[in-house]
């Protein structure tokens, strides 16, 4: 135990004790009470545990720690992250902290500090994540593992070699592999491990997948020719339930880059020359096209994708759609700019460029901006209004009452 920690805790033990035994008859009294509700929770605790051991899952307890933790993370004025890697590392967004990745390591880090430290040993290590979910995975190897933002919740040792990861709300997560005598698999699993849904391909090499908010269902986008010798992109709708459902729809050449969920029963499928909103029927909603040198950025919030596409109107640099289950949204928005980073949670949107951070609401007016954002890597909107600028070391959280920031709002 380092010496600070070990000082602060018996200063608090020392005055626990003068408190216990203060000649203030009125302390006395509020020491006894504080201990008898501290055994009354604890008796409370144990029973509830007890009568609805049924009922508690690893995935309930989880997501009650994720919101203890969330409550430590409100509670607390830290606006810096430090995170240290001994080689290369990915840093991504997490549930209003980062985790960092390397080859030896995958560590979950907030304002309060380390929160989860789970080791690898990757070749190739790559991560997803969703709300709640973590997805570690050697890429082009044959291992995976998945956290919370409190503990580890099951690792996999896949038979191929893993060529690409999903990870859904609800703890599900799928690993696309090179399936030995198939072109290529993608597997489901549950947050506890335990494969609930396969599916080995003859005919299509499989390159993204996404797994519905609920759990339920699975879309998967691919890319090949076709019988005339033609190059053809598609995305397969299944019913994780149902082997026998399954939709299939063609996306002409364009090639899916990568494929999300917008609710239970619409996607979006984002590729080189297209994006396609596709219902659970497998009819397109909308599409809006583009070159493929003109997709800058993405990021799905909610139920609506926010897409940024290079501009020739005006002197726009930039333009951003949302998009919708029910097709592209009037709401645009031009930026003067190149977009070097964007997030999007249903109500705002957070733009980086060369000339800092920009804050708009869900009208796309601008809320406020920090110039100090300068050099992120990426950007992350949190629950409190503000934003935490990602870079290879650190992080900074800014907001509209920080120094850096300017209130747009007047």
């Amino acid at each position: 135990m380092p010496q600070k920690t070990k000082s602060l805790r018996m200063e608090r033990n020392e005055r626990r004790r003068k408190i216990r035994n203060s000649p203030d008859r009125r302390l006395r009294i509020v020491a006894k009470l504080r201990r008898l509700v501290g055994m009354t929770l604890v008796i409370i605790s144990v029973l509830t545990i007890t009568l609805n051991s049924s009922k508690i899952s690893p995935n309930s307890i989880s997501q009650f720690m994720g919101y203890f933790w969330a409550g430590i993370d409100d509670a607390s004025v830290a606006t810096h992250i430090d995170y240290q890697s001994e080689n290369s590392s990915i840093v991504r967004p997490f549930n209003q902290g980062v985790v960092v990745v390397d080859n030896d390591m995958m560590t979950i880090n907030t304002s309060s500090g380390v929160r989860l430290k789970a080791s690898l040993g990757y070749t190739s290590p790559a991560v997803v994540t969703s709300e709640r979910y973590v997805l570690a995975y050697d890429k082009n190897g044959n291992q995976a593992v998945l956290a919370s933002s409190v503990a580890e919740a099951s690792r996999q040792k896949t038979d191929s070699s893993i060529l690409v990861a999903t990870v859904a709300d609800t703890g599900d997560y799928a690993l696309i592999t090179n399936e030995s005598g198939y072109k290529t698999a993608v597997t489901v699993y549950t947050s506890g491990g335990k494969q609930r849904f396969k599916w080995s391909s003859p005919d299509y090499y499989f390159l993204s997948c996404a797994i519905s908010p609920d759990g339920s269902k699975i879309a998967v986008t691919s890319f090949g020719s076709t019988e005339d010798a033609e190059l053809e992109g598609k995305v397969f709708l299944r019913d994780l339930s149902n082997e026998n459902s399954i939709r299939e729809v063609s996306l002409g050449t364009t090639v899916p880059l990568t494929v999300g969920f917008l609710d239970n029963s619409s996607v979006a499928v984002i590729g080189d020359y297209a994006t396609n909103i596709i219902n659970q029927k497998g009819e397109i909603v909308d599409e809006i096209s583009y070159t493929a040198d003109d997709l800058t950025a993405f990021s799905f919030g909610g139920s609506e994708l926010a897409l940024a596409i290079h501009s020739y109107s005006g002197n726009a640099r930039t333009e951003v759609y949302i998009l919708g289950s029910r097709g592209v949204s009037d709401k645009t928005l031009q930026i003067s700019q190149e977009i070097q980073a964007i997030d999007y949670d249903g109500s705002r949107i957070a733009v980086l460029t060369s000339s800092g951070l920009t804050v708009y609401n869900a009208a796309m007016r601008a809320l406020w901006k920090n110039e100090s954002a300068v050099g992120a890597q990426f950007i992350n909107l949190t629950d409190d209004g503000g934003v935490w600028l990602i870079y290879s070391k650190q992080a900074e959280h800014v907001s509209t009452s920080s120094d850096t920031s300017e209130d747009l709002k007047s």
